[in-house]
C-alpha cells in the first residue's frame, strides 16, 4: 500500500485535485476545511500534488475523514501537477481548487447537485471572492471589485460563458472531458497562468461551455500587492503570446490597435514600455503607500473606480513587456529595472589611416573609459598609413593590430577587423571618435532592452541623420567626459527608432553580423557604407535606434580632406541610390527612395555581404611588435 494514501473506498462521486508548491501550512488549512464539508466523506476523494517543493510537503493522510492521496513530482508547474492527479482520479466528476482556497462547507455537495441539473458539456465555475483577511489590503479591494484579476463582478448566476472563463480556482467538470482533451498543456504552459484557459479553449472546440454558479461559494485567501500584480501581468503577456502562437489567434492579444503582432506593432509596444516604465514605478509606490496607510479600511467606491482605471491602463506596460519577452526573447522590464547585463566580450573595430594623433586620442579615451564589467577586444586595422601610425600602433599594448600595405578603403578594413572579432557584442568606430566613461554601458542598455535591437548609434557634435547635437567644447578628454556625463543625466535612457545611422560609432549584437555580414565594399574607399549597412540590418528585421543619452565626440576636419570626402559622398550616393532604388541619378540625400525597400521582404542572401575579401600585398614594417599582423592576400 502507498504509505501516502489512506485506504480508499470504491467509486467516489467527486475527485478534488489540488496542486501545491512551497505552502505546507496553506494546504493543511485547506484539507482541514474539506473535513468540514457537508458531503459525506465516502462520496469524495482529494488528490494533492506537491509540485517539487524543495523540502517535500508532508501530510498525515490518515487524520482525514475522506480518502486523501499525496503525490510528488519534480517542479513542472500546476498544469503538470493536475495532469498527474488526473491519472489517479477515480470519480466521474473532478473539482479543481487552488491550495489557498477557502471552500464553504457545502461547496462539494453543491457542485455534485448542480451537475445533475446542468446542460450537457458544461463546466461549472463557482465564486472565488477574497477572504475578509485579504480584503484588509486596499489593493486587494481593487481586485475584488473589478476585472483586473478575474471578472467575477460582471458574472450572473446561471450565465453561459466561453472558454475565457475556464478558471481552475473553483471549477468542476466530468473527468472524461479532461482526459479526452488531453489534460493541460504542461510543456507550453509551465506557469500558473493561461494554462487553464488554454485547456478551456480546446474544450470549447469540442462543444464545451462554462456556466457560472454563484451558489458554489469558495473564497481566496491570498494577498496580492501591486508589484506582484504587475509582475503577474507580464507573465500573462508571455503566456498569452504562447497561446496565440499555438492556436494562430493573434486576434486574442490585447494590442493598442487591431491587427497582427507585426514589426510596426512590436516597435510601438517597445516604445510604450520604455516610455511608461517610470509611470508604473510611481504608481506601485503610491499603491504600496495606500496599502500601508489604509490597511483594514474600506476604500470609497469612487476612489476604487478611479484607481482601477489607472491600474488597468498602466498594467499594459507589463502585459506588453510579456508579449515582447516571448516574441523577442528579452523582458524589457528586467533591463529597465536592473540595467544591462555585463560580462560578455565586446569587440571594437577601428580603422586607422594617416592620423596618428587622432588615433592616439581615440585609444587614450577608450582606455580612460574602460570598465572591468565590460571586457573588450580592440582590433585596429592600419590602412597603409605613411605618417608613422603603423609603427606607433605596433608598440601599443592591449590591441590586436592588422596592417595593410596600402589603403584598401574603410569597408574592407572594417571587414578585416570584423572577421577577427570574437565578441558577443560588436562596435565599429572611427579613429577620430572620442568616447567618455559610461559610453558602453549606456549603449548596452539600448541594445539589450530590445530583444530585436540591431545597430545602436550615439549622438555627436559631427554626424548625419539627425545624430548631431550642439557642442561648444574641445576634444580634451576631461571636457568630453564632463559634457557626456551632463548630457546623459539630462537625457537618461532616451532614444528614438532610426533605420539609418552613421558609423562614426555603432554597437550591434553578434547576430547582426551573422545575419547581414559586413560592409559592402562597392562603397570604397568611404561614404554610404554605413547607410547601407544599417539599412540592411533594418531590412533584416532588426530594430536600429539612436541612443539620445550617449554623446561621443567626433573630431572635425576641413580643407582638402573635407572637399575630397564630399566628392566621395556624392559619388557613392549614386551607388547607394542604384543599389536600393535603381535610381543612380536620384537627388542627393533624398532618402525617400529607400521607402519601397523598407516595405518589401528580402531573402537573406539579398542582404548578406561576406566579410572575406582579397587584400593587397602586405607592407613590410620593421621592428613591429608581436601583436601586429601584416595581412597577405591569403589571409583576407
Amino acid at each position: 500500500m502507498d504509505p501516502n494514501s489512506a485506504p480508499r473506498p470504491a467509486a467516489p462521486e467527486l475527485s478534488v485535485i489540488v496542486p501545491t508548491y512551497g505552502r505546507p501550512a496553506t494546504i493543511v488549512a485547506l484539507l482541514e476545511r474539506l473535513d468540514a464539508q457537508t458531503l459525506a466523506p465516502t462520496r469524495f476523494e482529494v488528490i494533492v500534488v506537491d509540485d517539487g517543493t524543495p523540502t517535500p510537503i508532508e501530510l498525515d493522510v490518515a487524520r482525514h475523514r475522506y480518502s486523501l492521496t499525496l503525490l510528488r513530482q519534480a517542479n513542472a508547474g500546476p498544469g503538470a501537477a493536475r495532469n498527474l492527479a488526473l491519472e489517479h482520479v477515480r470519480a466521474p466528476l473532478t473539482l479543481i481548487l487552488n491550495d489557498d482556497a477557502v471552500p464553504a462547507p457545502s461547496l462539494l455537495e453543491k457542485h455534485l447537485t448542480a451537475h445533475r441539473n446542468c446542460a450537457r458539456r458544461t463546466a461549472l465555475l463557482g465564486r472565488f471572492d477574497f477572504t475578509a483577511r485579504a480584503l484588509r489590503s486596499p489593493f486587494v479591494q481593487l481586485l475584488q471589485g473589478s476585472n483586473l484579476l478575474f471578472d467575477f463582478p460582471s458574472l450572473e448566476h446561471g450565465r453561459r460563458l466561453g472558454w475565457e472563463h475556464f478558471w481552475t480556482c473553483n471549477l468542476s467538470l466530468p473527468t472524461a472531458a479532461l482526459r479526452e482533451a488531453g489534460g493541460f498543456d504542461a510543456q507550453t504552459f509551465r506557469e500558473p497562468i493561461v494554462e487553464d484557459v488554454e485547456l478551456g479553449y480546446r474544450l470549447a472546440q469540442r462543444g464545451w461551455q462554462v456556466e457560472f454558479r454563484s451558489d458554489l461559494e469558495c473564497e481566496h485567501d491570498h494577498v496580492l500587492h501591486a508589484r506582484g500584480y504587475f509582475e503577474r501581468m507580464a507573465r500573462l503577456g508571455v503566456n498569452m503570446s504562447k497561446f496565440a502562437a499555438k492556436h494562430a489567434r493573434e486576434d486574442l492579444l490585447y494590442l493598442p490597435e487591431r491587427g497582427r503582432l507585426d514589426r510596426a506593432i512590436r516597435t510601438k509596444l517597445q516604445l510604450s514600455v520604455e516610455a511608461y516604465y517610470g509611470t508604473q514605478l510611481s504608481l506601485i509606490e503610491k499603491l504600496d503607500r495606500l496599502d500601508r496607510d489604509h490597511a483594514g479600511k474600506r476604500l470609497p467606491s469612487d476612489l476604487v473606480e478611479q484607481l482601477t482605471k489607472v491600474v488597468r491602463q498602466v498594467s499594459h506596460v507589463s502585459y506588453w513587456s510579456g508579449l515582447l519577452e516571448h516574441v523577442n526573447g528579452v523582458n524589457p522590464l528586467r533591463v529597465l529595472r536592473d540595467g544591462p547585463s555585463s560580462g560578455a566580450l565586446t569587440s571594437i573595430a577601428i580603422v586607422s589611416f594617416n592620423a596618428q594623433e587622432r588615433t592616439r586620442k581615440c585609444l587614450e579615451a577608450l582606455r580612460a573609459s574602460a570598465d572591468p564589467r565590460w571586457p573588450t577586444q580592440v582590433i585596429v586595422v592600419d590602412n597603409g598609413s605613411s605618417d608613422g601610425s603603423a609603427e606607433w600602433l605596433a608598440q601599443q599594448e592591449g590591441i590586436e593590430l592588422l596592417l595593410n600595405r596600402e589603403n584598401l578603403g574603410a569597408p574592407r578594413a572594417r571587414n578585416q577587423a570584423l572577421a577577427r572579432a570574437r565578441g558577443e557584442w560588436i562596435v565599429v568606430m572611427d579613429n577620430d571618435a572620442i568616447v567618455a566613461p559610461g559610453w558602453l554601458e549606456r549603449l548596452m542598455f539600448h541594445a539589450q532592452v530590445d530583444g530585436r535591437s540591431g545597430c545602436i548609434g550615439p549622438v555627436s557634435d559631427r554626424a548625419a541623420h539627425g545624430q548631431q547635437i550642439p557642442y561648444d567644447g574641445d576634444g580634451e578628454l576631461t571636457t568630453v567626459a564632463r559634457f557626456a556625463h551632463d548630457w546623459a543625466q539630462r537625457n537618461h535612457r532616451r532614444s528614438r527608432p532610426q533605420n539609418i545611422l552613421t558609423s562614426f560609432l555603432l554597437l550591434m549584437r553578434r547576430e547582426v553580423l551573422d545575419t547581414i555580414g559586413g560592409f559592402d565594399e562597392r562603397f570604397s574607399p568611404w561614404g554610404f557604407e554605413d547607410d547601407d549597412f544599417t539599412l540592411r540590418a533594418a531590412l533584416a528585421g532588426f530594430n536600429n535606434r539612436c541612443a539620445l543619452d550617449t554623446f561621443v565626440r567626433h573630431e572635425h576636419y576641413g580643407g582638402a580632406k573635407a572637399a575630397r570626402h564630399q566628392q566621395l559622398l556624392e559619388r557613392n550616393w549614386s551607388a547607394f541610390a542604384q543599389k536600393w532604388a535603381g535610381q543612380p541619378q536620384a537627388r542627393y540625400g533624398d532618402y525617400a527612395l529607400v521607402e519601397p525597400a523598407l516595405k518589401r521582404a528580402f531573402a537573406p542572401e539579398e542582404l548578406f555581404v561576406p566579410l572575406a575579401s582579397v587584400d593587397a600585398p602586405a607592407a613590410a614594417l620593421p621592428n613591429r611588435a608581436p601583436a601586429a599582423q601584416v595581412l597577405t592576400p591569403a589571409e583576407a
